[in-house]
């Protein structure tokens, strides 16, 4: 019988191999799925990790309507700060389902790059070190500051938020 083993696991997977591994990915999936938003957070480690960045941790967030109960308060200003730098950013309603994003960094000049869900966008501060995405879709994103004249420094990023 053990022949038999040895000799089934040397030979290449067959249709009834993929069939089986099929049920049990199936079974696995329905059983103890994969936690919502935990490939984005996958994601952002490996970002991270891929970048050598220095990681930046929300400070304050302002939620809209604050002192007023609701079930779920979108925040409408989040401050981030790491060793180097610290950025605040102002989340502006513009449309249905978009924000106009404000920000300020602590040292100047940076650039600034924006991950949304499908696309990437990029700016750099200006000399106050004000930058400002236009349009942005709501839903999770993080950003990445890139300081422009300190050779070595390395990025920042922030975790992720949702606007």
């Amino acid at each position: 019988m053990s022949d038999d083993l040895d000799r089934l696991a040397a030979e290449p997977l067959d249709e009834t191999d993929r069939i089986l591994m099929r049920q049990v990915k199936d079974a696995w999936t329905a059983r103890d799925p994969v936690p919502e938003g935990m490939t984005d957070r996958i994601r952002f480690a490996m970002t991270v990790a891929s970048l050598e960045a220095d990681l930046a941790r929300i400070v304050t967030e302002v939620p809209a309507g604050a002192g007023v109960r609701t079930a779920y308060e979108r925040t409408t200003s989040v401050t981030f700060e790491s060793g180097s730098v610290s950025a605040m950013l102002d989340i502006e309603e513009v449309g249905a389902g978009r924000v106009d994003v404000t920000g300020w960094v602590s040292i100047h000049p940076v650039e600034v790059v924006l991950h949304e869900r499908h696309r990437t966008r990029t700016v750099r501060s200006d000399g106050t070190g004000r930058f400002v995405f236009d349009d942005v879709e709501r839903g999770l994103v993080h950003f990445v500051i890139h300081v422009l004249d300190r050779p070595g420094q390395r990025p920042i990023i922030t975790p992720t938020i949702e606007l």
